[in-house]
């Protein structure tokens, strides 16, 4: 979804993608999204009403979304089920 917002006047095959149909490209975002937990989808939809940049990674330690150091003692809760920055409440994951 970021980037079809992203995108602007370039093409999806000026960028490597196989097809340029913005119809077959939305068709397979709504595929992802049924794959997706519907809270998690809902949290990251909310997000991304005021974010441009819902889900970020957290590398050594940073998040990369508002680049604040997520507390070490917190880093290992970090995993497959969604987590949110305390600084920024951004979606998060991390980045070894």
């Amino acid at each position: 979804m970021q980037l079809q917002r992203d995108i602007g006047d370039n093409s999806y095959e000026a960028l490597g993608f196989k097809t340029d149909d913005a119809a077959t490209i939305d068709a397979e975002i709504e595929s992802l999204k049924s794959q997706i937990d519907p809270p998690v989808l809902r949290r990251f939809e909310k997000i991304a009403t005021k974010y441009d940049r819902p889900l970020v990674p957290v590398h050594n330690g940073v998040c990369y979304g508002c680049f604040v150091r997520y507390p070490t003692a917190k880093l290992a809760d970090i995993g497959d089920t969604p987590t949110t920055c305390e600084s920024c409440g951004r979606l998060i994951y991390q980045v070894p």
